[in-house]
């Protein structure tokens, strides 16, 4: 008897895909097995040639992202596996190698340096993967886990070439450990390099840059991985200290812009505003006049700046908007006012919040029913972004 057929969707109901993308996931499970070849090496104390797997682990990590964007092949499952790859080749493979090269011999501190390093693996992939739809592209929030697994394994691969045993620079060995694990997750920033255009056309002075370097690799590959490696791993602190001292030098050449917002002198500040523009940022967490203003609860100062054309829609550093930070602050007077001035409610923060997330959070009762009026969603109803 034939086996009833089974039913067909309806028209235009589209059939569930149970396939996944070959080209960008084979290289992810190459960098998989790159990942685990170079763990199976550390416990045959074969350190150079499991240090030279993790480097080549990165590099077709590199490749997995860019080959799905350039054939158009990302998909969900896509960056669940990149992930879990992620956690075996950067996080788990470099915290063991560097253990048993190094740290076995320091007992308990050894052991503790290296959980450090795979335990900031993790925390780095999982904070990335929650704010991938919302963070800059063009930064990395925190020290990239292949960065950190070269940063680690390139300190071996060095120091083997000079014959050089891990329990003679274990000292150095367990710091340089801590370090690339506590930069992973902390909030310092580091250029992605994703803004690049692969299919623009370059300077010519670019394509012997990428000559001398290749050149280089070729003939000391070690230490000028390493020495790139270090010098991306400090690059963070670098920036960050050179933005501190630029935002320092502007918010003294702005101090008298503030301070009369902070003392509701709004004749001044009109004056002030003939020669200096609305959106000016004036502070270190990207805030422009606006925002300084409703962080003084000036209500005038507001009003004066949108008459004057301040952007509603600037962001700060934690991806605030003027109305978001109306909101988180609990200043209904502003939220009304920049609604009437068409501030949009349904803008998300880096951590994906809306402004309506924010008041709900705070217990503003007022501040929601304002919002949910000009028709404000929190971020789990507006789901994911468009190209998301």
């Amino acid at each position: 008897m034939n086996a009833p057929a089974k039913p067909r969707p309806a028209s235009g109901e589209p059939l569930r895909r149970r396939s996944i993308y070959l080209l960008p996931n084979l290289f992810t499970t190459l960098a998989l097995f790159a990942g685990f070849y170079a763990v199976v090496q550390g416990m045959n104390h074969d350190f150079e040639r499991a240090a030279i797997a993790i480097f080549i682990a990165a590099v077709l990590d590199g490749l997995d992202g860019r080959v799905a964007r350039l054939t158009n092949t990302q998909s969900a499952f896509g960056a669940e596996y990149d992930s879990l790859a992620d956690m075996v080749s950067f996080g788990a493979a470099p915290a063991l190698v560097m253990y048993e090269w190094a740290l076995r011999g320091m007992g308990r501190i050894g052991w503790i340096a290296a959980f450090v390093y795979c335990a900031g693996a993790a925390l780095r992939l999982a904070r990335f993967n929650t704010q991938l739809s919302v963070a800059d592209k063009r930064w990395f929030t925190g020290l990239p886990s292949p960065a950190a697994a070269a940063l680690v394994a390139g300190m071996i691969w060095v120091f083997n070439d000079y014959q050089v045993k891990g329990g003679e620079v274990k000292w150095f060995a367990a710091a340089l450990t801590v370090y690339a694990g506590v930069t992973m997750v902390s909030n310092i920033r580091f250029y992605s390099g994703k803004d690049l255009n692969l299919r623009r056309a370059v300077p010519f002075w670019m394509t012997l840059v990428v000559v001398v370097a290749l050149l280089a690799i070729s003939i000391e590959p070690s230490h000028v991985l390493w020495g790139l490696m270090l010098a991306y791993g400090v690059s963070g602190y670098v920036l960050w200290f050179v933005m501190r001292w630029r935002t320092e030098a502007k918010e003294r050449q702005y101090q008298h812009i503030r301070d009369a917002i902070d003392a509701g002198d709004v004749t001044a500040l009109a004056r002030m505003l003939h020669s200096t523009p609305p959106d000016t940022v004036v502070n270190g967490g990207g805030r422009s006049l606006l925002m300084v203003a409703i962080e003084e609860t000036n209500l005038p100062a507001v009003e004066l700046l949108l008459a004057r054309g301040a952007s509603r829609d600037h962001r700060d550093e934690r991806g605030l908007t003027a109305l978001a930070l109306a909101a988180e602050m609990g200043f209904g007077e502003a939220v009304e006012v920049l609604l009437a001035a068409g501030a949009d409610p349904n803008v998300r923060d880096a951590s994906g919040l809306t402004a309506l997330d924010l008041a709900e959070e705070h217990g503003s009762h007022d501040i929601v029913a304002a919002l949910l009026r000009a028709g404000a969603q929190s971020g789990t109803e507006l789901g994911d972004p468009p190209g998301a």
